[in-house]
């Protein structure tokens, strides 16, 4: 199996199509209406084409599903996967509060005129300046980290007069967990870093501070639930069980905290590492032959899944707000990448099979995320989606002194310089994790909506990119 899918693969590459992707009158494709063959030659390459209507429409089903199994519940977009401006203020006019990791964040939403009640204050180690945001201006709650950060986040909420909401972030009990699913060991290899550890008893510790310092509210308890799709022998079924047993898990640790503190959990916050609707591809990284396709499970199966959990553990009347910090399932499949074809190269070596290379001018340092995660982008030629492949073993490369591998062990047809491809799935943690290798400027992000193109972020220029550089003099 290859570690891409070419759009001649039907059942395959195209069950990862959003909607809002097809084949237009030309023969060639369209996103939102929009033919992308064109706009790359308009504005450039490489560019980020975001559909709109892709946008709204994973946002509105998942909290459709999320409020039609269990009414008491609140999504809030997290920043860290997408932080294109227009993205954010789509995502919160139609009703999502905004979780922001440390200071920057939370000062960005706040120039975009977003009221503090609706912004979720994340993170470890937060800066003093963002605690001191927080408890003046009045987060919707602040997810605490450790016994000194409330010690601190205490202090500065007297000091302006306020009370502030906290939940606290806990590590679950690993160990019992990677018994039951493989996939946390990316929790687990994090844990130190990230809340309180249950198990040791230094969760409770937290709690305990929270409840006892005069100038915060107890409102509940977070656990960041990551995604389970990182695993070449993830399913459906496993994904639904990691978010469930999670859920329980954390139900169970609310449980001990009402019987020895008597306070009431008000709030469970499970945080992201939501993936529902379509397919997903994982390869992982110079081992193609491992690629596997993999169904997501629908928003309704996954709401069933977690809220039967919860209500398991909690008397009808005592139901908690239930809060989820989603952002990769918003952005994922509603962003490609356009790139143009710079060269094509015939690799032969001595003993072994002959290799295409396909150079682009984009890279891979443009979403670096994808080897860190083992993510995979299908890649599809603009204006010619249904090619018949002409040759296996290609391999799409950037330009950059780095190894610099976009897609590897795929087929693709003949394709030379100028010619457009399309690189899906490239919504999730691709711009905010891009890098200036090689002083690449950055690419431009237009927004596609109903036949138009908005530019909502400009190309950086190369003056941008060392607009930080104080050159020597003389």
């Amino acid at each position: 199996m290859t570690s891409e899918v070419h759009a001649t693969d039907v059942a395959g590459a195209q069950r990862a199509w959003p909607a809002a992707l097809g084949v237009g009158p030309s023969g060639g494709l369209e996103l939102d209406g929009v033919d992308l063959g064109r706009l790359a030659r308009e504005r450039g390459t490489p560019l980020w084409a975001i559909s709109r209507s892709t946008l709204e429409h994973n946002f509105d089903e998942l909290l459709g599903a999320f409020r039609g199994r269990y009414p008491r519940c609140e999504i809030a977009f997290s920043m860290k996967a997408h932080n294109t401006l227009a993205v954010v203020q789509l995502l919160h006019q139609r009703g999502a509060k905004l979780d922001c990791s440390a200071e920057y964040e939370f000062d960005i939403v706040r120039s975009l005129g977003v009221p503090p009640s609706d912004v979720v204050l994340n993170g470890c180690g937060k800066s003093q300046r963002a605690l001191a945001a927080a408890a003046q201006l009045g987060a919707r709650e602040v997810n605490i980290d450790s016994c000194v950060e409330a010690q601190r986040l205490d202090a500065l909420a007297r000091e302006a007069g306020n009370v502030v909401d906290c939940t606290v972030r806990v590590q679950l009990d690993y160990e019992r967990l990677l018994e039951i699913d493989p996939s946390y060991v990316h929790a687990a290899s994090a844990a130190d870093k990230f809340g309180s550890d249950v198990a040791s008893g230094e969760a409770m510790k937290v709690v305990r501070t929270v409840v006892d310092a005069p100038n915060l509210a107890f409102r509940g308890l977070h656990h960041h639930v990551v995604f389970p799709g990182y695993l070449s022998d993830y399913s459906t079924e496993s994904a639904l069980a990691h978010h469930a047993e999670s859920a329980a898990e954390l139900c169970r640790f609310a449980a001990r905290v009402r019987a020895s503190l008597g306070v009431e959990v008000e709030r469970l916050n499970l945080g992201g590492g939501i993936r529902a609707s379509g397919s997903i591809h994982v390869a992982p990284p110079g081992r193609p032959e491992e690629a596997t396709w993999h169904a997501l499970p629908s928003a309704p199966a996954f709401a069933d899944a977690v809220f039967s959990a919860i209500e398991s553990h909690f008397e009808g009347d005592e139901l908690p707000l239930v809060q989820f910090e989603s952002g990769g399932h918003m952005v994922w499949d509603a962003v490609v990448l356009l790139a143009e074809v710079s060269e094509v190269k015939e690799a032969v070596r001595r003993g072994g099979p002959a290799k295409r290379f396909v150079y682009i001018d984009a890279s891979a340092m443009m979403f670096v995320i994808r080897s860190m995660l083992k993510m995979a982008h299908p890649v599809l030629v603009v204006d010619r989606p249904f090619d018949t492949p002409a040759a296996p073993n290609v391999e799409l490369v950037g330009q950059t002194c780095l190894t610099d591998t976009i897609a590897e062990g795929i087929e693709l047809p003949e394709l030379a310089a100028g010619d457009l491809v399309c690189l899906l799935h490239q919504g999730a943690y691709c711009d905010t994790t891009s890098t200036q290798v090689n002083s690449f400027p950055r690419p431009e992000v237009a927004l596609l909506a109903e036949g138009a193109a908005r530019v909502v972020k400009r190309r950086e220029r190369l003056e941008d990119v060392h607009s930080r550089d104080i050159p020597l003099e003389g």
